[in-house]
């Protein structure tokens, strides 16, 4: 009797690429595609309906930048990215919480530069 690999887990409302490779969830593999979109050097403008990969697919554009290789073994991206070079990300993101005016938007976007300064001196 065949014996049946273990089911993996849907990664339902995880946006994190190092999250659902190394929690060994389904992963539909796009990174040949996020390559290509870089390749083609020119301005992108994401639209996409809600929950629909937005977030994973920045997500993983900053892992490439980053160079984690690991994340990305055995997928379509390994062979085509140059590793030897790491790039610093800096991402912004304005998807938590609600900001009522300028100055909550000000704080907000000073706490996260703060946090880069840190992280990437």
């Amino acid at each position: 009797m065949e014996t049946l690999p273990p089911r993996r887990t849907l990664p339902i409302g995880i946006q994190n690429l190092r999250e659902i490779r190394e929690q060994g969830h389904y992963y539909v593999d796009k990174t040949g595609l996020a390559v290509d979109l870089i390749e083609a050097g020119k301005t992108h403008f994401l639209s996409r309906p809600r929950r629909f990969g937005k977030s994973l697919l920045v997500d993983t554009l900053k892992e490439l930048f980053e160079g984690n290789r690991a994340l990305f073994e055995g997928l379509a991206a390994e062979p085509r990215w140059d590793w030897s070079r790491r790039h610093p990300v800096i991402r912004i993101d304005l998807g938590q919480g609600e900001v009522r005016n300028r100055a909550e938007l000000d704080q907000r976007l000073h706490e996260q530069i703060d946090d880069h300064v840190a992280r990437l001196g």
